[in-house]
């Protein structure tokens, strides 16, 4: 991570001094820093790396001062390319110098970056679709950039939100100020150059998802081959980052395959670690229809069947949604409501760190590429009219229970119908309140933010209509997800030391299925159709042709049992907060507690609203006592 600021004349509040020392704050030490004229460059080359006595900041070949935070994937080329050494900074300045605003669309990987450029303009950029955030803050008394916002805030940046973030983190909406939260705190987004001068800020795009070409083959095996070739290319990659690495393993098929060939290319004896979630042993082996609860039956077959991967299970007993939030929040200076029911993982980059991994490898983004289940393809088969694919598909939908005529209509008319059509369609086959799973029930129905406890609120989210419409749609709005909570991550990486990277988040593999035609993700019916191609002879056949998903808190309800008290007092400091409690419907919360159910429900609308809805407000209340520093006790 990295830290820059540049104070003008007359400033009194910046003190960079204390933003250095800030970044290096779970380190142990202040970042390593430097001047160059009035510019002070900070740097944390690793997370956990020691004090570099009389660091300086790289400089590209023409002596421009340059910091970049995580990884170029195509180092060795562009380094061969320019006809410099293969150093991280020395590349990406030598690119800068050749290729100005037009350099990061050659290079591949996961980062952000700063340059100086001669005329003392601070060029900012990050890399498309996934990479590390790019915090920063520019007035007339200077600017501060970083990778995370603490250093900004210990630097003298008031930490004040944003008016009307309070609300949408409540609904489950994206934020009205986009994806920085803080007022005075600007993000630089991905796949753009940002470039900063005394007075001025001028931003240009160098990737558009939009411009993914097509990928079309004559044979229905070049796509496998092509897919196969691709997972081999981007483990890889991946694998050139690593010493020791690790790798999370499910029962599914992302991280399985993503196991299957990392094995592969280490080879006997090497090392490579594997480590899966389980529920812990009081689960009664309750889960809802379409999901299976456990991985460890899966996971157990392809252990037998993959030997030489070092193995460990984690139960997480000892962890919660609320394990390590002050933490958090600290590292992070962010709410993200997912780590209500993600917390599971924290265990996992536990256990990996605790057995000395050097990077933790995973799939996050494994459903949307490689094993995609192309949810637009409801509404593609209806508008070609593609019917008989269409009522296959919606007929194998395990996750819905209303007559077919039904489900046709809902996921292949309605998304085609204009927004305003729609409403009226769905007002008129169902009167009254709208929500989707994500919409938040313990909005207060009498409060202020009431009307917003209906689905329409959730427009601007991935989970409307956008995923369902077309491919086209579906891109634009994943790529604009990826905006969003890179800060989160940062904060796990820094409270424990361990860095971690998707391996579908790499870019020339997310460009490669999202090109390829919907018939290779679904086809007469069958789900997820070119992974479960790809997964023969990879995986076990039990866990390649499994039509359910994994559920990854399945043992919620035994948690919380075992929590109520802990719960309640939650909800007593919830109540008595002097902003939520007039927007949240307490009420409905106590009388859920109150009334907790002594078996497991299976339906999802209560599942959401106790495992997920309940300890996501508790979180958010903690994060708001963050920001203000109210003592909530």
């Amino acid at each position: 991570m990295f830290f820059f600021a540049r104070v003008h004349a007359g400033s009194g509040w910046m003190t960079p001094e204390r933003g250095a020392s800030s970044l290096g704050l779970f380190a142990g030490h202040a970042a390593d820093s430097c001047r160059v004229d009035d510019d002070l460059f900070a740097e944390l080359p690793g997370l956990r790396a020691p004090v570099r006595r009389g660091w300086r900041v790289q400089r590209s070949p023409s002596s421009w001062p340059v910091l970049l935070h995580g990884v170029i994937d195509n180092l060795a080329q562009l380094a061969q390319e320019l006809g410099v050494a293969p150093s991280p900074e020395l590349v990406y300045g030598a690119a800068v110098e050749r290729w100005g605003n037009r350099a990061d669309a050659r290079i591949v990987g996961y980062y952000a970056a700063l340059t100086v450029l001669p005329d003392g303009t601070v060029r900012l950029a990050r890399s498309a679709w996934v990479g590390n955030p790019l915090f920063y803050h520019q007035s007339p008394d200077g600017l501060m950039v970083c990778s995370i916002p603490r250093p900004l805030f210990a630097a003298g940046l008031p930490r004040r939100l944003h008016p009307g973030v309070m609300e949408s983190l409540i609904t489950m909406e994206k934020p009205p100020c986009g994806p920085t939260l803080y007022q005075g705190l600007d993000q630089v987004a991905g796949g753009t150059v940002t470039l900063l001068g005394r007075n001025t800020v001028q931003t240009e795009s160098f990737y558009d998802p939009a411009e993914i070409a097509p990928v079309n083959f004559r044979d229905d095996r070049d796509y496998v081959e092509a897919a196969s070739a691709m997972l081999t290319e981007a483990s890889a990659a991946m694998l050139r980052m690593a010493k020791r690495p690790g790798v999370t393993l499910s029962g599914g098929l992302d991280s399985a395959l993503i196991c299957d060939e990392m094995l592969r290319q280490v080879g006997p004896g090497g090392q490579l670690r594997a480590y899966t979630f389980v529920p812990i042993k009081e689960w009664d082996g309750s889960t809802a229809p379409h999901m299976f609860g456990s991985d460890q039956p899966y996971v157990d077959q392809f252990l037998a069947s993959h030997p030489g991967l070092i193995h460990r299970y984690v139960d997480n007993r000892d962890i919660d949604p609320l394990t390590r939030n002050e933490e958090r929040l600290l590292a992070g200076d962010s709410f993200n409501a997912g780590n209500a029911i993600a917390f599971p993982h924290l265990g996992v980059v536990q256990a990996a760190q605790a057995d000395g991994c050097d990077w933790l490898f995973s799939g996050w983004m494994g459903n949307m590429t490689l094993s995609s289940e192309a949810p637009w393809a409801m509404a593609e088969f209806f508008r070609t009219l593609r019917w008989g694919e269409a009522w296959r598909l919606a007929r194998g939908n395990l996750n819905d229970s209303r007559p077919m005529w039904r489900r046709f209509l809902a996921a292949g008319l309605m998304p085609n119908l204009p927004r305003g059509v729609a409403d009226f369609v769905r007002d008129r086959l169902r009167p009254g309140e709208h929500r989707n799973l994500v919409a938040n029930p313990y909005v207060d129905p009498t409060g202020p933010l009431a009307a917003r406890r209906d689905d329409r609120s959730l427009r601007d989210n991935s989970w409307e209509l956008d995923w369902f419409h077309s491919r086209e749609r579906f891109i634009a709005s994943l790529y604009q997800d990826g905006q969003y909570g890179g800060e989160s991550g940062l904060a796990v990486q820094q409270m424990t030391g361990l860095p971690g990277r998707d391996v579908y988040g790499y870019r020339p593999l997310i460009e490669l299925f999202l090109g390829m035609p919907t018939g290779q993700f679904i086809r007469k019916g069958e789900r997820r159709f070119l992974a479960r191609r790809l997964a023969i002879g990879r995986l076990p056949e039990a866990q390649r042709t499994e039509r359910r998903h994994g559920d990854h808190v399945t043992d919620w309800h035994v948690r919380m049992t075992m929590r109520l008290p802990a719960l309640r007092a939650e909800l007593d400091a919830l109540a008595a907060h002097p902003d939520l409690a007039g927007l949240l419907d307490v009420a409905a919360m106590r009388r859920d507690l109150d009334n907790w159910p002594t078996q497991a429900p299976t339906d999802m609308d209560t599942i959401n609203r106790l495992r997920f809805h309940l300890p996501a407000m508790f979180g958010l209340r903690r994060y708001l006592d963050f920001v203000s520093g109210r003592n909530a006790s």
